[in-house]
């Protein structure tokens, strides 16, 4: 966790890079966070999301972070998911969706409705 909130500190949302850009690190790995807004607590199993995206031709990468509404189901699906804000918009918005709905909804959230959490899917970070 506290390493996790060391990479964040380097980090710049919306804002996209080459992959040559010296300035920046580009991860072997993405980093996704998903941390609940609400007082429920945690909704997904740790370590079952995971916003994955291909690099685009040009090689661009981009730092992504927004928050998103969803229900779970009684079956434990996520549905109904919304996004309600995300920087940069539309980048990665899919990735998002995909990777929220593929995740392990952990059982106490069976059956919930107007869940938010902020996400951060993060693909470089700036060289210190």
């Amino acid at each position: 966790m506290f390493s996790t909130l060391l990479l964040v500190a380097g980090v710049q949302f919306g804002v996209a890079k080459a992959c040559n850009d010296p300035d920046i690190e580009l991860l072997d790995e993405p980093i996704s966070i998903v941390e609940p807004i609400q007082e429920k607590g945690r909704i997904f199993e740790p370590g079952t999301i995971l916003f994955n995206s291909s690099l685009p031709s040009a090689c661009s990468v981009i730092n992504t972070e927004g928050t998103v509404e969803f229900d779970v189901s009684d079956a434990g699906k996520v549905i109904n998911l919304k996004i309600l804000s995300i920087n940069p918009p539309r980048i990665h918005s899919r990735v998002i969706v995909r990777g929220l709905k593929k995740a392990t909804v952990l059982s106490k959230a069976y059956g919930t409705v107007g869940n938010k959490v902020h996400v951060k899917y993060i693909q470089f970070k700036n060289k210190t």
